[in-house]
């Protein structure tokens, strides 16, 4: 359909994706859905995500804007997100510490 030169030369080079990028998410996703571990794989989609919109967007935004506010902005609110999902993920409700502790019920 469209390959790497048709697209730079139409102007949209920030907008192609290396393919070494996609082999590394592809490589993460595939042992953690193996193991059934959604978790994980949601915030290895979520940190890709966010990896990909600040390469193809913020990246342009942040080197015209002459500031480092936004670069800090975005990068706490991605990281603020990621400590609390690691943060949820040790929490165990009381319901389950007790089921933990007497399995006959």
């Amino acid at each position: 359909m469209f390959d790497a030169e048709t697209l730079i030369d139409l102007g949209l080079s920030s907008h192609v994706i290396s393919i070494w990028q996609v082999f590394l998410y592809i490589a993460l996703m595939i042992p953690f859905l193996f193991l059934q571990r959604t978790n994980v794989c949601l915030m290895i989609t979520y940190l890709f995500t966010y990896y990909l919109a600040f390469l193809i967007y913020w990246g342009e935004l942040i080197a015209t804007a002459g500031s480092l506010v936004p670069f800090f902005l975005y990068t706490f609110s991605g990281l603020a997100i990621v400590v609390l999902y690691v943060a949820a993920s040790f929490y165990n409700r009381p319901e389950e510490k007790i089921r933990a502790q007497n399995p006959q019920r």
